[in-house]
């Protein structure tokens, strides 16, 4: 504001002192000239008072000279036409053979050539500036007068300082003059800026000036008034984007907005979930990842123009929505990778259930058309056919039994009916049919808030699965705590199962019927390993010192 100010005071006052010093320069140069024409008009007035006198002869006149220029500041010089001084009267008459020849003179040549000159220089004589004048004496004879200028200076130097008081007494006024002008011509300008500044600060309690200024003030009005209402829709627009944000960042897709140029403008926190630092709003997340696989993930859907596409990234399935809206293009991107998982689960499952009850029903049937075809079948040899269709009911109850297992497993969640008592449990695990001996040792003294029913679940699939697979005598139990976990180890004593077997063993229907005497369905320990992430722990089978296989299972307390 102040260099806005001092603008608009220099636009005033240098006006002002350009005219007036035009002014000052003008009128000083008219009286230093008129000063000089009325004292050439004295200078000239006693020339003709010197030529006039008449005296009887040159010497007398020489004398009047003489006299006439002791008594004033006027030097009188007679010079003859040749340019010779004959007299001057501030020069001895001894030294008059000294000087130069005057014919160079201005004033003295145009004398000798008839015409009367004025000239204005300093004086080769005296070293002073003065004004000479000159005209033909008794045709033989050049008349000049001399005047060193003292009142002629006397003149200019009073003008110059009346002239230099008054420009400095009159700029003085006109400073004053032009500050004032520009301080009424700024108030309501300076008004106009106290509104934009509080404006571009937001200051709420702001309060209108009243501006003099009727133009500048409703300027004024219109801003604030547009201001205020900019302001109530900026508040309802804030409000609006933090609904949406609340909103989209709530959805489980992935919502990504990007510009014409391909960067993120917004992205909700299912995006970062999904795809951490590579969908950071204000970047290009194909030219700035870092990451090779993500960069053409999203180079791929970028070049879709629209409609749905399924991609995969980092082993997750993803369902991806493209539509563009003028420079903008919206894609909302689904993690189906469960929902595929399920579908490949639902095909596996069809296929092993079908292949799987294929070998009871075929028992059974067999069993049943030999019994239906012979009447007359001896009762030992119908009886050994009717186990064998009990045998196949059996084996085909257990497998609906285990995927009824599994299912209440893998979709009924954790709830803590009843709190795990091991002592209590392990003396309800019953084995049927077997010689083998399981030895227990179970050094918890505490219930556990884990549902009593999975640990028994855990416990019967792993101690049978020992009791149908292992070629030992014995199975050991041990059952502690670790680190604030609940440990279940089941030990065998063979044969071990092979490395590259040991990553698969707890998924669904896979079985080691090549290294074990017996084949089972598979649902077992898989059933064990949805038990165990279901209370964030683990399931692992490492072989043991007995050439067997143990069995260590992690369960953590529920809150």
């Amino acid at each position: 504001m102040i260099k806005y100010f001092f603008k608009i005071f220099l636009k005033i006052f240098l006006p002002f002192v350009i005219v007036f010093s035009t002014y000052i320069f003008v009128s000083y140069n008219t009286a230093v000239k008129n000063a000089e024409i009325s004292y050439k008009s004295i200078l000239k007035t006693y020339w003709h008072l010197a030529a006039g006198y008449q005296g009887s002869n040159m010497a007398e006149n020489i004398e009047y000279f003489k006299k006439a220029g002791s008594s004033s500041d006027i030097r009188i010089t007679l010079i003859d036409m040749q340019g010779n001084v004959l007299f001057d009267s501030s020069v001895d008459n001894k030294s008059l053979s000294s000087l130069d020849n005057h014919l160079t003179r201005k004033e003295v040549e145009n004398a000798v050539n008839g015409r009367e000159y004025y000239d204005i220089r300093k004086s080769a004589t005296t070293g002073k500036y003065s004004i000479y004048y000159a005209a033909p004496y008794k045709d033989k004879y050049i008349l000049r007068l001399v005047s060193d200028g003292s009142i002629f200076h006397n003149i200019y130097n009073k003008a110059k300082s009346d002239v230099i008081l008054f420009f400095i007494t009159f700029s003085c006024f006109l400073i004053i003059v032009s500050l004032y002008i520009t301080y009424r011509l700024l108030l309501p300008v300076i008004a106009l800026s106290r509104v934009a500044k509080a404006i571009s600060e937001n200051q709420a309690n702001f309060i209108m000036p009243k501006i003099s200024d009727k133009v500048l003030g409703d300027a004024a009005a219109l801003i604030y008034n547009i201001n205020r209402q900019l302001l109530s829709e900026k508040e309802a627009l804030d409000m609006e984007r933090h609904i949406l944000s609340n909103i989209i960042n709530h959805i489980d897709e992935a919502v990504i907005l990007f510009n014409s140029d391909n960067i993120i403008v917004k992205s909700n926190f299912q995006a970062c979930h999904f795809f951490s630092n590579s969908v950071k709003e204000g970047i290009n997340p194909v030219t700035e990842s870092v990451d090779y696989e993500k960069a053409a993930f999203f180079d791929n859907l970028l070049h879709q123009e629209k409609g749905t596409i399924k991609s995969i990234l980092c082993e997750h399935v993803f369902e991806i929505y493209v539509r563009n809206m003028q420079k903008y293009r919206l894609v909302v991107i689904r993690d189906i990778t469960a929902s595929a998982d399920y579908n490949d689960f639902k095909a596996e499952l069809t296929a092993n259930i079908a292949h799987e009850i294929k070998t009871p029903i075929a028992i059974i049937m067999g069993a049943a058309e030999t019994l239906l075809a012979d009447d007359n079948m001896p009762v030992d040899l119908s009886k050994k056919f009717l186990n064998k269709i009990y045998a196949g009911s059996s084996r085909l109850n257990n497998i609906i039994n285990q995927t009824l297992e599994l299912y209440r497993v893998e979709n009924t969640g954790v709830y803590i009916e009843e709190q795990a008592d091991m002592a209590h449990i392990i003396s309800n695990i019953i084995l049927h049919d077997t010689n083998k001996a399981v030895r227990y040792n179970n050094k918890t003294k505490r219930k556990y808030n884990i549902d009593s029913f999975h640990v028994e679940m855990i416990l019967t699939n792993l101690i049978n699965n020992a009791v149908k697979y292992s070629g030992g005598d014995i199975i050991d139990v041990s059952i502690y705590e670790e680190n604030s976990s609940l440990i279940i180890e089941v030990a065998d004593m063979g044969p071990q199962i092979a490395e590259k077997e040991r990553s698969r063993i707890f998924e669904r229907f896979y079985t080691v019927s090549k290294s074990r005497k017996n084949s089972g369905f598979g649902l077992g320990l898989s059933i064990v390993k949805h038990i165990a992430f279901m209370y964030s722990g683990s399931a692992k089978v490492y072989p043991n010192n007995n050439n067997g296989n143990t069995f260590k299972i992690k369960l953590y307390e529920r809150k």
